[in-house]
């Protein structure tokens, strides 16, 4: 059952684990895909393993593929509900889906620790309210609790993009390299595209940073963006005694990079000083690729933290 109020049948989640759960199992990290990444992502781009942001040599990792994400149950991969027919999903549903694999599936009923980037950050926010008891601390990184008018602007703009593309008939191929230039407007900083890329080499760049000889199916997109789009945990969570900030009884560090063009971070800063957690702020002029630019950083902040 969705929150939508619709269901989403034959549901499966891709995930992976690394590092070695202990006897009483109480060094568990849950870690949420970002938007359009998937549980190999995570690994291959070193943030999960031996002395990274989730520890393997501390930790026993769940790394959950987000619905919408093309190997989790999606537009793309569902027989009953596929391409448009795929039914609204929210982030609320991208939590459930991840609770239910860890609780039914791999029989743990409350773990160390929620962290996610970007829309895993999201999600960590969602974690939250929605499973407060769930976990004893939370990292949020480059993520948010709900978005801001520019964060908005700028997903709609990818929304609007595909729609009118779709309605004229283009293939994914043209589809996906359009939303390719979008997303590197803001997923650097000007600044670091003016130190960084030479002018006379930003076909290399585009095309070093193109989605990869198949890319993504526009309708998976489209799926998690809507449910970026929809993320409010304030909203969700308005009539609860203390509202959302009541709610939350994990420990929780907030991470966010000040120049970040993608994801604004002001939402999650105000959370932490709402209810006195701590907030990392990592200067970087990577913009919403901070937080990678700053690994060595942020690894040891997070690590001393968990």
């Amino acid at each position: 059952p969705l929150v939508s109020g619709e269901t989403l049948h034959d549901v499966q989640l891709g995930y992976r684990t690394a590092g070695t759960l202990n006897a009483d199992r109480s060094n568990v990290i849950v870690f949420p895909t970002w938007f359009t990444g998937s549980s190999e992502d995570l690994l291959r781009n070193d943030k999960i393993g031996p002395g990274k942001l989730a520890d393997t040599d501390r930790y026993f990792v769940i790394a959950v593929d987000a619905l919408g994400n093309g190997i989790s149950t999606s537009p793309s991969n569902s027989e009953r509900q596929p391409g448009a027919n795929f039914p609204p999903i929210q982030i609320d549903d991208m939590v459930n889906a991840a609770q239910a694999l860890v609780t039914r599936h791999l029989d743990i009923d409350h773990v160390h620790a929620v962290m996610g980037i970007s829309m895993g950050g999201m999600q960590t926010f969602q974690w939250l309210g929605q499973y407060p008891d769930f976990m004893d601390k939370a990292v949020p990184l480059d993520g948010t609790p709900k978005q801001t008018a520019y964060d908005l602007l700028v997903w709609q703009a990818h929304e609007q993009a595909i729609e009118l593309l779709q309605a004229k008939g283009a293939d994914k191929a043209e589809i996906m390299g359009l939303i390719d230039s979008l997303g590197l407007l803001t997923l650097w900083t000007p600044d670091w595209f003016v130190a960084n890329v030479p002018p006379e080499r930003l076909a290399v760049f585009r095309a070093e940073n193109a989605s990869g000889e198949e890319p993504m199916d526009p309708h998976d997109y489209l799926a998690q963006l809507r449910a970026m789009l929809a993320h409010d945990a304030y909203a969700d969570f308005a009539a609860a005694e203390g509202g959302y900030p009541g709610r939350i009884a994990a420990a929780v560090l907030v991470v966010g990079v000040p120049g970040d063009h993608l994801v604004n971070p002001a939402p999650g800063k105000a959370l932490a000083e709402a209810i006195g957690a701590r907030y990392a702020e990592i200067q970087s002029n990577c913009g919403h690729i901070g937080t990678s630019c700053e690994a060595w950083k942020v690894e040891a902040i997070v690590n001393a933290f968990l």
